[in-house]
C-alpha cells in the first residue's frame, strides 16, 4: 500500500524536527494503521479550527508538554513519587492538553496501539454501549466509523464535542451506575486519573448486563501531570477484580518506547466480562 502523507501532518513535520522524528518512527513500524492517521488527522484539524489554534501553536503545546514530562521521568526515577505525589500541578489548558493527546495517537507508538485495539474492538460490538471519559472527543470518533450510539459520560464536555457528536447521549456528570443497562463500558486512558479504580469498576459491574464486557487500560509507571495512580502491582489489582465478579478475557501489554530505559513505561489493554 502506498501511504500518502496528510497535509496537517507535512505542515507540522516541515515546523519541527522532533515531531519529524515522532512520526515517521511510528509510520515506520509494521503495526502502523493507515486509516487511524488519517482518522486523527481529520479530528485534529478540525479541532484546532473550532478552537482557533494554529499549526505554530501545536507545535510549541507539544514542546511544552513533551518537555514537562521528561522532567517528571526523571524526578519519578530519582523519587519513585509521581507529580502529584511531589505537590506539583500540571499547568496545561484544557485545549494544550487535548491537542497534545490527539497528535500523540500518531507520534507515540504506545498510544497507536491502544487506538487500534480500541477501533478492533468496536468493530465487533453488539449491545448498548457506554463511553466513561470523553476527553477531546476523539475515542467517539471511532464508535461513528462503525455507526454506533454511545452513552458518554465526563464532568466536563467541551463545546466542539457537543456539537460533533451530537447524534449521542452526552452526559456531562459523573457516572455513578445504572444497574444492569449497557452490554459494553469503554473507559479508555481514565483509570489512573481516578481516586478508587476498583470503586469505578464495582460501578460498572453493576450497570453491566450478565455476560456484558468492560473495557480500560492502565498505565504503569508513566509520571505525567494529571495521574494520580501508578499500576505497579496488576497481579493484586486484577485479584481485586475477580473479587467483584470479573473475569479476565484479555490483558494486552503495551510497552512504551523507552525515553528512558530505566523507566519501564506500559499500558495494559484489558477486557473483563461479568458474570452470566
Amino acid at each position: 500500500m502506498v501511504f500518502k502523507m496528510n497535509t496537517l501532518f507535512s505542515e507540522l513535520i516541515e515546523k519541527d524536527r522532533w515531531i519529524r522524528i515522532a512520526y515517521n518512527r511510528v509510520r515506520s513500524s509494521d503495526q502502523f494503521d493507515f486509516e487511524i492517521s488519517n482518522i486523527v488527522e481529520t479530528f485534529l484539524n478540525d479541532y484546532i479550527t473550532a478552537n482557533s489554534i494554529s499549526i505554530l501553536d501545536v507545535v510549541k503545546m507539544y514542546n511544552k508538554f513533551t518537555s514537562l514530562y521528561s522532567r517528571h521521568i526523571r524526578e519519578f526515577l530519582s523519587t519513585g513519587k509521581y507529580p502529584l505525589e511531589l505537590g506539583k500541578v500540571a499547568k496545561f489548558t484544557r485545549a494544550e492538553y487535548d491537542v497534545v493527546l490527539i497528535l500523540s495517537i500518531v507520534l507515540s507508538l504506545h498510544r497507536h496501539l491502544i487506538f487500534k485495539k480500541l477501533k478492533s474492538v468496536i468493530s465487533q460490538l453488539n449491545g448498548n454501549t457506554l463511553l466513561v471519559g470523553i476527553g477531546s472527543g476523539i475515542e467517539i470518533t471511532f464508535f461513528d466509523l462503525f455507526n454506533i450510539n454511545v452513552d458518554a459520560y465526563d464532568i466536563s464536555i467541551a463545546s466542539f464535542v457537543k456539537k460533533k457528536f451530537s447524534r449521542h447521549s452526552l452526559i456531562e456528570e459523573y457516572f455513578t451506575g445504572d444497574n444492569g443497562k449497557y452490554s459494553n463500558i469503554f473507559a479508555i486512558e481514565l483509570m489512573e486519573h481516578l481516586p478508587d479504580p476498583l470503586e469505578f469498576s464495582e460501578i460498572c459491574y453493576r450497570s453491566l448486563k450478565p455476560g456484558g464486557h468492560f473495557y480500560f487500560t492502565t498505565a504503569t509507571n508513566i509520571p505525567q501531570a494529571d495521574h494520580t495512580i501508578n499500576f505497579n502491582d496488576l497481579d493484586l489489582f486484577e485479584l481485586d477484580l475477580k473479587k467483584i465478579g470479573f473475569s479476565v478475557s484479555e490483558n494486552l501489554l503495551i510497552k512504551h518506547e523507552a525515553m528512558d530505559e530505566k523507566l519501564h513505561a506500559t499500558n495494559n489493554w484489558y477486557g473483563l466480562k461479568k458474570q452470566e
